[in-house]
């Protein structure tokens, strides 16, 4: 027994520094890549949705996620494909968007059943391998409309998918990587757990500890339920428990284990760790980017509330004049509305004069010029990451600054069309509630990433001035 609770000390205490080592380097590292994984989907998902071969899911917003789970990945007919990739593109962005800004990523929150749905949730596309001759459902249908999309696509989209699918399928490798380290881990841990709440508990009979598996495990199973909660029971890993505690190789075994768990020390070689600034604004930058396919669908849904409202308003006389300065080449007059515009700060509501194509156009611009930076490897990107932190800082403060204006402005075409259209076609009129809620929080994470960067570079600053140099 002496060997026993010498091992078990020397093993407690390797499973609790590399607890800490994970979740230091190698859980924070996950994160961030789950992020950029974020950004490549959404940017994908703005490229299908401009070229019309899918539509937003109606529902996104009603669908709570509160844990890591898996979407549907059951086949489907071939007509559905456009409308069923469409939901589960969807479905998968919005379980990445949660791993992103709500789940922990820690040793004590990635249990072996959480690995478990995250390798599962990583392979929902075969990213490596998205190709039309796939047996997987996903991957198929997904390959086959970006195959669409390329066809006749500028450089800059063709940019995005490929650019974007490339990341991912990197991204992906290294996550699956991490969480193996991950689950050795999490199965010593449960091990561990075993071997404190059960073998070295007071009811447990102690001439059954160093026993063979044989002897030992129906007794662990006795009392497992009451000891352990509603953990699942994985024999194999108690089996390797008495292994480890008695046999021949239990020396061996041991030995074994605690090199597993070592941690190479670097701290000797005094290497510095930079970390790129530059990198952590330009994330922001990217996070950005996602606004321009919501704005696309925003842009077609007030163009058929227009273009509802302005057929109420053609009669017979309308039409006559339109006709007429069609022929003589007279410029249609613009389109004006008076929408109700509220101030954020005073909740006041002013009424403003609007020029509907105006509006649209400045849209389309925006629309534009957010795809224009939504990959790294794009020129709009490069462009912007070639000019200096502080005036990527001022780019994405004033960016922040005009589309909480653009908000406001859009509720107020949200109010007014609703108000406008007739009793008859007021059901038709298509909201836009859902896709302002999601840009204000695309702002938010922006603002995040911002303010991450600036907190970091401050901190920088603030231990120089002490005189302590080489932070990492």
């Amino acid at each position: 027994m002496e060997d026993l609770i010498e091992f078990e000390t020397k093993l407690f205490k390797a499973l609790e520094e590399q607890s800490s080592w994970l979740d230091s380097n190698v859980l924070s590292a996950i994160l961030e890549e789950y992020r950029t994984i974020h950004s490549c989907v959404t940017n994908l998902i703005s490229v299908l949705t401009q070229k019309g071969l899918i539509t937003p899911d109606p529902y996104r917003l009603d669908k709570k996620i509160t844990d890591v789970q898996v979407p549907d990945e059951f086949d489907f007919p071939e007509k559905d494909r456009n409308i069923i990739i469409g939901v589960r593109l969807s479905d998968y962005e919005r379980v990445i968007d949660f791993l992103c800004n709500f789940f922990k990523f820690s040793t004590k929150n990635l249990s072996l059943e959480r690995i478990k749905k995250l390798v599962g949730l990583n392979n929902y596309f075969q990213w490596g391998t998205l190709v039309p001759s796939s047996s997987h459902p996903n991957t198929r249908g997904l390959a086959e409309l970006l195959i669409q999309a390329r066809q006749g696509a500028d450089t800059i989209a063709v940019g995005v998918i490929n650019g974007g699918i490339s990341t991912i399928s990197k991204n992906i490798v290294k996550i699956n990587s991490r969480l193996k380290q991950v689950t050795h881990l999490q199965r010593e841990l449960y091990k561990k757990d075993i071997r404190q709440n059960i073998l070295n508990n007071p009811s447990y009979p102690k001439d059954k500890i160093e026993v063979s598996a044989s002897v030992g495990l129906p007794q662990v199973k006795k009392m497992f339920s009451s000891c352990m909660g509603k953990q699942p029971f994985y024999s194999e890993l108690v089996e390797e428990i008495f292994a480890e505690n008695a046999g021949d190789k239990k020396n061996l075994l041991r030995q074994q284990l605690l090199d597993k768990l070592k941690i190479v020390d670097t701290s000797s070689e005094k290497k510095v760790i930079q970390i790129n600034t530059k990198s952590l604004v330009m994330e922001a930058v990217r996070t950005l980017a996602a606004v321009a396919p919501l704005l696309s669908t925003i842009i077609e849904k007030l163009t058929e509330n227009n273009n509802l409202i302005q057929s109420e308003k053609q009669g017979f006389g309308d039409k006559l004049m339109k006709a007429l300065r069609k022929v003589f080449g007279i410029k249609e007059k613009p389109i004006e509305y008076v929408i109700p515009i509220t101030d954020s700060v005073t909740q006041t509501i002013r009424n403003e004069k609007v020029v509907f194509h105006k509006t649209i156009n400045d849209l389309s611009k925006r629309v534009n010029f957010y795809n224009s930076f939504a990959s790294k490897q794009l020129p709009g990107f490069q462009k912007i990451e070639s000019d200096t932190e502080p005036e990527i800082i001022s780019f994405l403060t004033k960016q922040l600054s005009e589309c909480q204006q653009m908000i406001l402005m859009l509720y107020g075409y949200d109010k007014f069309f609703k108000s406008a259209a007739s009793p008859l076609s007021r059901s038709r009129v298509k909201g836009i509630t859902m896709e302002l809620t999601s840009i204000k929080n695309t702002l938010v994470k922006t603002n995040q990433r911002k303010a991450e960067y600036s907190a970091y570079v401050e901190e920088q600053q603030q231990m120089k001035k002490l005189g302590i140099t080489n932070v990492v």
